[in-house]
């Protein structure tokens, strides 16, 4: 994600040289572990035992995006659950929509030398944090296709478990809506948002290790994808 935008040397090497935010490698150890717990979820050929590699990720969310999901006649406990789901969605597409819009801006800006000096250190925070949004949006996408697969599944939860699975929903869905927030072009709260991501992904890691979700529910079904 945004790995196809223009980038430079300079401010690249600038940025890796502002590195060493421990909350930043806590947040990419903790994504390494929830892909590994995924793994166990995803159609079989597609982990290695190192775990999936972010140049399969697009692929993945292929395949699981073309399982079919019957629709008709939907229960409202499942479109309770569709609902967040799209919402987290709709969320992380405003996220990777602004955060596109600015990094063409500011990279423009610098090309041009028309950064002033408080502009450049956030640019160069846009970078960092770039860095750990792109594969926390790939890791949440891939949440929302597995749990998508399995919807369905939420009908064989209790009446407390539902409403334990909605908070977990909607306590992503907050963080999301609040990515658009920070990430946006007036506020550029690029730090923050680390901080954000280091909560929710603790928040993912606890409830899948829990087997809480709905893939936890249907391992099977995720097995059924086409990987031919």
């Amino acid at each position: 994600m945004w790995s196809m935008l223009p980038t430079l040397e300079e401010p690249c090497q600038e940025a890796a040289r502002l590195e060493g935010n421990s909350e930043a490698y806590a947040c990419n150890s903790l994504i390494s572990k929830i892909l590994c717990e995924f793994c166990h979820y995803m159609p079989g050929s597609t982990c290695a035992m190192d775990g999936l590699p972010p140049e399969k990720w697009p692929q993945l969310l292929k395949e699981l995006c073309s399982t079919h999901i019957p629709t008709l006649f939907c229960p409202r406990l499942v479109l309770e659950v569709l609902v967040v789901l799209r919402g987290i969605s709709s969320q992380c597409q405003r996220v990777s929509d602004q955060v596109t819009t600015s990094l063409q801006l500011r990279h423009r800006q610098w090309v041009e030398h028309k950064l002033r000096s408080r502009q450049r250190q956030n640019y160069l925070r846009m970078l960092n944090s770039v860095k750990l949004l792109s594969p926390v949006l790939h890791l949440t996408l891939l949440l929302l296709a597995l749990e998508v697969v399995s919807v369905h599944a939420v009908q064989g939860k209790s009446s407390q478990e539902r409403h334990q699975y909605l908070r977990f929903l909607k306590s992503i869905l907050q963080y999301t809506e609040n990515l658009v927030s920070y990430t946006n072009r007036e506020k550029n709260k690029w730090n923050e948002t680390i901080k954000l991501t280091h909560a929710v992904l603790l928040r993912i890691l606890t409830f899948s290790e829990k087997k809480q979700m709905l893939m936890h529910l249907t391992k099977n079904s995720t097995n059924q994808v086409d990987t031919s």
